[in-house]
């Protein structure tokens, strides 16, 4: 193997951990805007609190090379 193969993993490596960063902080952003919106008080009226915090833990974002934002 030489160092071309060997840098392109490594960033390859780099980039999945980015990637999963980034999806985690737009998940708890998501989270935490729908929690201060009209729609988590219809969840909450609808399906109980439990309820809604399970479905609430549900949403994620998913985000893919090449997605645009």
């Amino acid at each position: 193997m030489g160092k071309k193969a060997r840098l392109k993993r490594e960033r390859k490596k780099q980039a999945a951990g980015f990637e999963k960063k980034f999806s985690e902080l737009m998940t708890k952003n998501f989270q935490k805007e729908l929690r201060n919106s009209e729609i988590w008080d219809q969840m909450v009226a609808e399906f109980g609190k439990e309820k809604a915090e399970q479905l609430l833990k549900e949403c994620k974002a998913d985000v893919k090379p090449g997605d645009k934002i």
